[in-house]
């Protein structure tokens, strides 16, 4: 089963919206990479669940509920910057109204999925399991099996 989670860092006003097999492991990575940039005194909760049994759906919904979120201008980017590992950083979002406001577009996520679903990037790509690989823009081009490896395209 997969969990869609809202998370709120202590020290920035802004929730983090994602997926993730386990939460409480995500969380703690995520806080890990945090603490290394900005320092130990920054925290992380998770606010809100929701269980979705099915793990493509899961992802699809994640997606269109980020959609809806960046397209209102919510979309925050603070965390992974310079060299520093993102772990998420893309992921994060301030509303005025804070977690009620966000409940609001996770309703809209849910019910829209199907009917209108969001437009994924070109370059992303679906995963056997359901899930979505964000691809790099330096590995556009390659084959499926040359991602990651050092080996030239050959056609």
């Amino acid at each position: 089963m997969t969990t869609l989670y809202i998370m709120k860092c202590n020290k920035k006003p802004y929730h983090k919206v994602g997926v993730a097999n386990n939460v409480h492991h995500r969380r703690y990575d995520i806080e890990t990479s945090i603490r290394k940039e900005f320092g130990d005194d920054h925290r992380l909760q998770v606010l809100h669940t929701i269980e979705i049994p099915n793990r493509h759906n899961a992802y699809t919904i994640e997606w269109q509920i980020q959609h809806y979120l960046m397209k209102a201008g919510y979309q925050k980017r603070w965390q992974g910057m310079g060299k520093f590992k993102s772990n998420g950083g893309s992921e994060w979002f301030y509303t005025p109204k804070g977690i009620k406001h966000l409940k609001k577009y996770i309703a809209l996520g849910f019910k829209y999925f199907k009917s209108n679903p969001a437009p994924m990037p070109e370059q992303w790509e679906r995963k056997r399991d359901g899930s979505i690989y964000k691809m790099p823009a330096f590995l556009k081009g390659k084959k499926a099996n040359q991602k990651g490896k050092g080996f030239p395209t050959y056609h």
